[in-house]
């Protein structure tokens, strides 16, 4: 039973280093450089996490570090994926990662009866941010005003 218990906390704390690593790198690089810096970082956060897997993934990782006869090479394996997560801080990589998990290209919107296009950056629980290529700046539309076309 312990081995359990040490296994879930274990993997707790690496995939939580992995995972706020990645979103640090997101926010830094991606959110502030387009100005979705009204949204609570633990807001963007929690919504974009997948935790049915991630709490399996704290049992299976604390387990191959911990108890796995193979865990030296899982170690390896683990500081590989820090400095995957880490170079998402630099900021080409991190940009690029945020536009690969958020941004869509090219999309029509309709706010009342104007209708334009934009590229769609980022849609939280209350706003909508759309970057405007015409207008070079990102604007921000709460969800209600705004209809993805």
């Amino acid at each position: 039973m312990y081995k359990i218990i040490n296994s879930f906390f274990m993997g707790l704390v690496f995939v939580s280093l992995l995972d706020f690593l990645f979103f640090i790198g997101l926010k830094l690089n991606y959110f502030e450089l387009y100005g979705i810096n009204k949204e609570y970082f633990n807001i963007i956060f929690v919504d974009n996490q997948n935790f049915y897997l991630l709490i399996p993934s704290f049992f299976i990782v604390g387990y191959l570090m911990l108890y796995c006869r193979f865990s030296k090479i899982f170690d390896k394996v683990y500081i590989l994926f820090i400095i995957i997560s880490a170079l998402s801080i630099y900021e080409p990589v991190g940009k690029k990662f945020g536009e690969m998990m958020f941004k869509q290209n090219g999309v029509t919107f309709k706010v009342g009866r104007v209708t334009f296009e934009g590229d769609l950056l980022y849609k939280g629980r209350v706003y909508t941010y759309i970057y405007r290529k015409d207008l070079a700046k990102t604007i921000k539309i709460k969800n209600s005003d705004v209809e993805v076309l």
